[in-house]
């Protein structure tokens, strides 16, 4: 049966080797690296900085201003912990390590912040980032991390594992 040809196909099916380095990127990890990249460059390398020097300087932290008037209690601790996780999050996806469980980590993130958007008039941009990073952490917690990640290096985060008998 003829199948259409993909700009990733490499090598011939009937080589026998793997078809080459490129077709390993047609698994989630082009999502993951993706996404970890755009939360950590436009989200959590910045965040990470600023709750930084407030904590240790005592400067303004936009977000703590942000969460003030909502039902979230002590915007203080929840800001910058916000930051914290979204940082690491974002670097265990680009990397990734035990991407599922760093993936249900970051869920509750962003579905808070479409709570928080309705309490404090957020943008419709700012709505559609929180979904679109509610649905990559859903897909990234069903899917996992595909062939190029620490996880299927070291056959982390419940890969599937060929049994020896001997």
């Amino acid at each position: 049966m003829l199948r259409p040809l993909s700009p990733l196909d490499l090598g011939s099916r009937s080589s026998g080797g793997g078809a080459g380095f490129l077709q390993e990127f047609q698994t989630i990890a082009i999502l993951r690296i993706g996404a970890g990249l755009v939360l950590f460059l436009g989200y959590g390398l910045e965040a990470t900085l600023k709750a930084w020097h407030f904590i240790w300087s005592k400067t303004p932290f936009p977000l703590i201003q942000t969460l003030e008037p909502t039902f979230l209690p002590w915007p203080q601790v929840v800001a910058p912990t916000v930051a914290f996780i979204t940082c690491t999050v974002a670097i265990a996806w680009i990397i990734g390590f035990y991407t599922r469980l760093f993936a249900a980590l970051f869920i509750p993130l962003p579905l808070v912040a479409l709570i928080v958007a309705g309490t404090v008039k957020a943008s419709e941009a700012d709505c559609v980032v929180a979904w679109l990073f509610l649905i990559i952490g859903v897909t990234l917690m069903l899917y996992g991390s595909g062939n190029l990640s620490v996880d299927a290096l070291f056959r982390l985060g419940g890969g599937s594992r060929k049994k020896k008998l001997f």
